[in-house]
Protein backbone atom coordinates (compact mmCIF):
# COMPACT_ATOMS: atom_id res chain seq x y z
CA UNK A 1 0.00 0.00 0.00
CA UNK A 2 1.35 3.27 -0.94
CA UNK A 3 1.40 6.41 1.46
CA UNK A 4 -0.84 8.06 -0.25
CA UNK A 5 -3.33 5.08 0.20
CA UNK A 6 -2.81 4.46 3.91
CA UNK A 7 -3.45 8.39 4.26
CA UNK A 8 -6.62 7.92 1.88
CA UNK A 9 -7.52 5.13 4.85
CA UNK A 10 -6.90 7.31 7.41
CA UNK A 11 -9.00 9.91 6.40
CA UNK A 12 -12.11 7.60 5.67
CA UNK A 13 -11.74 5.74 8.82
CA UNK A 14 -11.81 8.87 10.51
CA UNK A 15 -14.26 10.68 8.38
CA UNK A 16 -11.82 13.73 7.78
CA UNK A 17 -12.52 15.44 4.68
CA UNK A 18 -9.01 15.70 2.52
CA UNK A 19 -9.19 19.73 2.54
CA UNK A 20 -9.47 19.61 6.59
CA UNK A 21 -7.04 16.86 7.30
CA UNK A 22 -3.49 17.39 8.39
CA UNK A 23 -0.33 16.24 6.51
CA UNK A 24 3.44 16.75 8.18
CA UNK A 25 4.97 14.48 6.25
CA UNK A 26 6.28 10.71 6.92
CA UNK A 27 8.32 9.83 9.56
CA UNK A 28 10.68 6.43 10.27
CA UNK A 29 12.18 5.12 14.02
CA UNK A 30 15.77 3.57 12.89
CA UNK A 31 16.63 0.22 14.72
CA UNK A 32 17.52 0.92 18.11
CA UNK A 33 19.43 -2.64 18.74
CA UNK A 34 17.93 -2.39 22.33
CA UNK A 35 17.17 -5.92 23.30
CA UNK A 36 16.67 -6.69 19.58
CA UNK A 37 13.31 -4.17 19.60
CA UNK A 38 13.25 -2.12 16.95
CA UNK A 39 11.89 1.98 17.67
CA UNK A 40 9.16 1.29 15.29
CA UNK A 41 7.99 -2.26 17.80
CA UNK A 42 8.42 0.26 20.86
CA UNK A 43 5.79 3.03 19.04
CA UNK A 44 3.21 0.23 18.28
CA UNK A 45 3.62 -1.04 21.20
CA UNK A 46 3.04 2.40 23.10
CA UNK A 47 6.31 2.30 24.73
CA UNK A 48 7.69 4.71 22.89
CA UNK A 49 5.72 7.83 22.75
CA UNK A 50 8.73 10.36 22.41
CA UNK A 51 11.61 11.46 20.81
CA UNK A 52 14.37 13.62 21.76
CA UNK A 53 16.74 15.56 18.68
CA UNK A 54 19.47 18.13 19.48
CA UNK A 55 18.10 21.71 18.89
CA UNK A 56 21.16 22.10 16.71
CA UNK A 57 20.35 19.43 14.55
CA UNK A 58 17.60 21.21 13.42
CA UNK A 59 19.49 24.77 12.99
CA UNK A 60 22.42 23.62 11.80
CA UNK A 61 19.97 21.53 8.66
CA UNK A 62 17.88 24.39 8.41
CA UNK A 63 14.28 22.29 10.01
CA UNK A 64 11.82 23.89 11.53
CA UNK A 65 10.82 22.55 14.58
CA UNK A 66 7.75 20.38 15.06
CA UNK A 67 4.38 21.70 16.54
CA UNK A 68 1.75 19.86 18.67
CA UNK A 69 -0.82 19.30 16.31
CA UNK A 70 1.58 17.89 13.52
CA UNK A 71 0.31 14.71 11.99
CA UNK A 72 3.03 11.96 10.44
CA UNK A 73 2.54 8.77 8.69
CA UNK A 74 4.76 6.33 10.16
CA UNK A 75 6.75 3.98 7.50
CA UNK A 76 8.85 0.78 8.29
CA UNK A 77 12.24 -0.19 6.96
CA UNK A 78 10.89 -0.98 3.66
CA UNK A 79 9.07 2.01 3.65
CA UNK A 80 5.55 1.01 3.95
CA UNK A 81 2.97 2.92 5.72
CA UNK A 82 2.16 1.35 9.52
CA UNK A 83 0.71 3.91 11.51
CA UNK A 84 -0.25 7.27 11.72
CA UNK A 85 0.90 9.60 14.52
CA UNK A 86 -0.27 12.79 16.39
CA UNK A 87 2.67 15.20 17.64
CA UNK A 88 0.85 16.50 20.99
CA UNK A 89 3.43 18.21 22.81
CA UNK A 90 6.85 19.89 21.69
CA UNK A 91 8.89 21.31 24.35
CA UNK A 92 12.82 22.79 24.57
CA UNK A 93 14.54 21.52 27.42
CA UNK A 94 18.00 21.75 28.54
CA UNK A 95 19.75 17.91 28.38
CA UNK A 96 20.07 17.87 32.24
CA UNK A 97 17.23 19.19 32.69
CA UNK A 98 15.22 16.32 31.20
CA UNK A 99 13.28 14.94 34.29
CA UNK A 100 12.81 10.94 34.22
CA UNK A 101 8.80 10.90 33.58
CA UNK A 102 9.94 12.77 30.68
CA UNK A 103 12.72 10.76 29.77
CA UNK A 104 10.79 7.52 29.79
CA UNK A 105 8.47 8.10 27.54
CA UNK A 106 11.68 7.06 25.39
CA UNK A 107 10.74 3.47 25.89
CA UNK A 108 13.87 2.23 26.45
CA UNK A 109 15.43 2.37 29.75
CA UNK A 110 14.85 1.59 33.51
CA UNK A 111 16.21 5.06 34.98
CA UNK A 112 17.71 8.37 34.07
CA UNK A 113 20.96 7.59 34.57
CA UNK A 114 20.67 4.80 31.67
CA UNK A 115 18.69 7.03 29.61
CA UNK A 116 21.45 9.90 29.91
CA UNK A 117 23.95 7.70 29.12
CA UNK A 118 22.37 6.43 26.18
CA UNK A 119 21.07 10.20 24.82
CA UNK A 120 24.81 11.32 25.50
CA UNK A 121 25.95 8.78 23.00
CA UNK A 122 23.09 9.83 20.25
CA UNK A 123 23.97 13.65 20.94
CA UNK A 124 27.80 12.55 20.28
CA UNK A 125 26.97 10.76 17.10
CA UNK A 126 24.49 13.81 16.02
CA UNK A 127 27.30 16.22 16.98
CA UNK A 128 30.14 14.75 14.60
CA UNK A 129 27.73 14.45 12.04
CA UNK A 130 26.02 17.83 12.17
CA UNK A 131 29.09 19.64 13.39
CA UNK A 132 27.99 21.39 17.05
CA UNK A 133 29.20 20.44 20.07
CA UNK A 134 27.72 18.44 23.28
CA UNK A 135 27.02 19.70 26.58
CA UNK A 136 25.25 19.14 29.30
CA UNK A 137 22.94 22.13 28.42
CA UNK A 138 22.69 21.47 25.26
CA UNK A 139 19.28 21.64 24.04
CA UNK A 140 16.92 19.42 23.39
CA UNK A 141 13.93 19.23 21.19
CA UNK A 142 10.99 16.76 22.72
CA UNK A 143 8.69 15.59 21.02
CA UNK A 144 5.51 14.10 22.55
CA UNK A 145 3.40 12.10 20.29
CA UNK A 146 0.70 8.87 20.15
CA UNK A 147 -0.49 6.89 17.58
CA UNK A 148 -4.14 7.67 15.94
CA UNK A 149 -4.31 5.33 13.23
CA UNK A 150 -2.65 1.41 12.63
CA UNK A 151 -2.50 -0.72 9.84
Amino acid sequence: MTTAEFWKSYLKATNQKTENAVYSGELVFEDSGFTGKTQLSLVLSGAKTATFTPFDSFEINRETIPVAGEVYVVLDSEEEPVAILEVTNVTVIPFNEIPWDLAARDGENENLSDWQDKMREFLEDEADLCGFEVREDSKIVCEIFRVIYRK
